[in-house]
């Protein structure tokens, strides 16, 4: 035992940090409340009679604060800033991201980056890129580890049991992807896109999901931009081990095969953060003018029918919306999640 508690002087057990490991492996930066919340919900409705706010979230973190700490020691991970609000965040190293591909199951180029200046800049745009992600997962809690707490926390994790499933798991989703318009997967060339998020569960309807971040800080045209780089790597063509050449994108995903005369690309998901001064709805209203050339179809009058053919479906939605109905969407309304999967099937 003694050795055992030299060796992770934090005492966190093997199945903890293989939880932070994951995490991080995903998401690349994330602070330790991040962390639980995907890993151990049920944690979030626990120590509900602390005084304060901040003392359920010190109670409810410790775990796995004591973890990253004990991966830290290892030299497995690295502090990575605060964010604005002053939390503290981590991030992987190299020998870190190669332990987290190993226990995700993915070759080391399929890890993604990281985000470049994240602890520089607070943060403040990977942290709601992991948001994004909660939100779409929404992690269940274990009702069995909460049923000793107060009756207020109990129902509180009955309702999010009982609340709309999310999307996939943890390993559906990676961050920070290359799309390399010219230069491989491993290294993109100068010019190629970032995916802030790509998701893949075919289970749930959705084989293949680009999806982008905004805080309403950026400028519409920047954004719209991202578009032009996402139309160059999806138009690019390689030979596959086959030796049949198709859609780049096709080498590394597996989507609907594409229809003759319909090559619709992925989709591709917007979400909005209203955390700056831009509004959210004008942004979307903007960057839809601004990329009208890559989604909207062509009418032909010849057949009275538009064409979709080489155009990339295009939904935006708010984090607010996510958080508070899921990728499922409000009860009278269309989700954002249900519409990009939709663009597979049209």
């Amino acid at each position: 035992m003694a050795g055992k508690r030299k060796e992770n002087e934090a005492g966190s057990s093997n199945d903890l940090r293989a939880d932070v490991l994951r995490v991080l492996g995903v998401l690349k930066v994330a602070t330790a409340d991040q962390i639980q919340r995907l890993s151990s919900p049920h944690l979030t409705y626990r120590h509900t009679t602390k005084p304060t706010a901040a003392k359920q979230k010190e109670a409810r973190t410790a775990s796995h604060r004591a973890a990253v700490n004990d991966l830290r020691r290892h030299g497995l991970a690295v502090d990575g800033g605060r964010t604005r609000g002053g939390e503290e965040t981590r991030l992987l190293t190299k020998d870190g991201l190669a332990a987290a591909a190993i226990d995700l199951d993915r070759e080391i180029e399929e890890m993604g980056g990281t985000p470049k200046s994240a602890g520089r800049s607070g943060a403040s745009h990977p942290m709601t890129v992991n948001e994004t992600v909660i939100a779409l997962i929404r992690p269940k809690p274990n009702l069995n580890k909460v049923m000793r707490e107060p009756a207020e926390a109990v129902a509180a994790a009955r309702a999010a049991v009982d609340a709309p499933d999310g999307i996939g798991t943890l390993a559906s989703y990676a961050t920070e992807v290359a799309l390399p318009v010219k230069g491989t997967w491993k290294n993109p060339a100068i010019g190629s896109a970032r995916a802030d998020v790509v998701l893949t569960d075919p289970q749930a309807g959705v084989p293949l999901l680009f999806i982008e971040v905004d805080n309403c800080t950026e400028e519409a045209v920047l954004i719209a931009r991202k578009f032009d780089k996402y139309a160059r790597f999806f138009h690019r063509q390689e030979k596959d081990t086959d030796g049949t050449e198709k859609p780049m994108w096709r080498t590394r995903w597996s989507a609907p095969g594409a229809d003759e005369y319909e090559r619709v690309q992925p989709p591709v998901l917007l979400v909005f953060h209203q955390a700056g001064q831009r509004s959210a709805k004008s942004q979307m209203a903007r960057v839809a003018d601004l990329t009208r050339h890559h989604w909207q179809g062509r009418w032909h009058p010849e057949g009275g029918y538009h064409s979709y053919d080489r155009r990339i479906p295009i939904v935006a939605t708010t984090l607010e919306e996510l958080r508070e109905h899921g990728p499922a969407g409000p009860p009278s309304g269309v989700s954002a999640a249900t519409t990009a999967s939709r663009c597979w099937t049209r």
